[in-house]
């Protein structure tokens, strides 16, 4: 039986044990950026017990989001699944066994490339499905090639997208039509201090630049506040205004989103198909319903789902992770889908393996609209359904590894021991947003894992200008290595 001494001293043991994470705490705070919002939550026995600070308060996910699209994409479409890129002709234009019915070099009919968002279609991909009818003996289609582009529905761009970063290749529209990324290159030159700026593009990209509004100014004048603007129209016109620094050796690249995909995919399959010698009698169209009755002649598979998603979450790419969650839509409902019909897919695929996201918002696939919201302890749940079940998924190696791969390669939190290798996690960055959303090998082999969410970043505008040149280092890496530090040491905090 325990005495009064007894229970006193354990008492006191206990007051000490919490005082004593409770300076940890205040020490670990200490070192967050002023003003900026915190969300941590990890567990380490299957969320029986969820630790950290506002777990429950809903942050902006940024490309963590692209965890929850992954995941819904494997469980509902498999590691395996392909999108499909087609060639199409009329019915009477196709014999029986998969013969065109050419005569004299000709193909009567209507012929129709289908597309279906696959985010890595290239145009050598789309060249070579053409050259099957070259290779058939067509040299002229008596009728139109229809491209078709209404296997999603709605916009291109999801809500929330931030209008002044859809000229830049990390916002490249997700459409149907997907060619080469829809983004493309752009080369400056700018030689002279007050002289002319010319700009070279690729060999047949279908793009206008303009740079006669261009001023060429000194790198100080560049830095002190003349920036270089870029204005865009539909027609994928890029117009640049404003000032460029004088680039003396090399000209100063950039990558530019392609506005207008339809459009870009109409010139670049014209291109294609006069390259081949193959006249279209009825030109190039677009179309978001298949003309008349098509059968499939000829198709390109992209590749499979597992690997676009290791590249997905390596290196972030918003296009594949939007593309991925689109198509989970339009296989799930069996209808071109738009976001939102994507978003409410996803989550009743999660639901159905016991995953709730609550309230929630899931405005797009990437993270990229500042519209998405979740609490560290829902994300918490869909890590815990990966850890639990990464023998059948295998997910968990698609994520990038600290100090060893893609987005964790060099992030400065991660870089010495005990967090160097022993991270594995998505990041997920937008403008005052700066996250982590992955698995931590702790002191006792363990995998723990975590979330952790940083909102609300703002600096003094020399820090800004710093972080821009990529002179220092994000402010609150001190704070974030500190919690994964505590969590590998088997710290157990939270808010009470």
């Amino acid at each position: 039986m325990l005495n009064l001494k007894t229970i006193t001293l354990t008492l006191c043991a206990a007051l000490m044990l919490t005082s004593a994470h409770a300076d940890e705490i205040s020490e670990i705070n200490a070192k967050m950026p002023s003003g900026a919002s915190n969300g941590v939550a990890y567990s380490y026995d299957d969320m029986a017990t969820v630790y950290g600070q506002n777990a429950d308060i809903y942050f902006r996910p940024a490309s963590t989001q692209k965890v929850i699209t992954a995941l819904a994409g494997l469980l509902y479409l498999g590691p395996n699944y392909q999108i499909k890129t087609r060639l199409l002709v009329n019915n009477k234009s196709i014999s029986s066994d998969n013969r065109l019915l050419v005569k004299n070099g000709v193909l009567d009919g209507d012929v129709e490339l289908e597309f279906r968002g696959d985010p890595q279609l290239k145009r050598t991909d789309i060249k070579n499905l053409l050259d099957t009818l070259k290779k058939a003996g067509v040299s002229r289609i008596n009728g139109a090639l229809y491209l078709n582009y209404g296997y999603f529905n709605g916009h291109d761009y999801a809500e929330g997208w931030s209008w002044d970063d859809l000229s830049k290749c990390f916002t490249a529209p997700p459409a149907s039509i997907i060619i080469d990324g829809n983004c493309t290159s752009i080369q400056l030159h700018a030689p002279t201090i007050g002289g002319k700026v010319t700009a070279t593009i690729p060999p047949k990209t279908p793009i206008t630049v303009d740079t006669s509004e261009l001023e060429v100014v000194t790198a100080s004048e560049f830095y002190g506040g003349c920036t270089l603007d870029l204005q865009r129209d539909s027609h994928n016109v890029y117009r640049f205004s404003g000032c460029i620094p004088v680039q003396k050796k090399e000209a100063l690249g950039l990558s530019v989103a392609i506005q207008d995909p339809n459009e870009w995919g109409q010139k670049i399959v014209s291109g294609l198909i006069s390259d081949l010698g193959i006249t279209v009698t009825g030109g190039v169209k677009l179309t978001r319903k298949s003309p008349g009755v098509q059968i499939q002649y000829a198709s390109y598979l992209s590749q499979p789902l597992h690997v676009m998603l290791k590249r997905c979450l390596l290196k972030s790419v918003n296009i594949i992770a939007d593309s991925v969650a689109k198509t989970i839509g339009t296989v799930y409902y069996n209808r071109p889908a738009n976001y939102y019909m994507s978003s409410i897919a996803i989550r009743n695929i999660l639901k159905k393996h016991d995953v709730y996201l609550g309230n929630a918002t899931i405005i797009d696939g990437s993270g990229l609209s500042p519209h998405n919201l979740i609490t560290p302890r829902q994300m918490l749940g869909v890590l815990e359904y990966i850890k639990l079940h990464n023998n059948e998924i295998h997910m968990m190696e698609l994520l990038p590894v600290a100090g060893v791969s893609g987005t964790l390669g060099g992030r400065g939190s991660l870089m010495k021991a005990p967090l160097l290798k022993n991270v594995t996690a998505k990041t997920g960055t937008l403008d005052g947003v700066s996250n982590l959303a992955g698995f931590l090998k702790d002191s006792k082999g363990n995998i723990v894992p975590f979330v952790y969410f940083m909102n609300n970043l703002s600096y003094d505008e020399k820090t800004r200008q710093m972080l821009q040149a990529r002179r220092i280092s994000r402010p609150h890496y001190p704070h974030e290595r500190m919690i994964l530090e505590a969590i590998y040491n088997n710290r157990k905090f939270n808010d009470r």
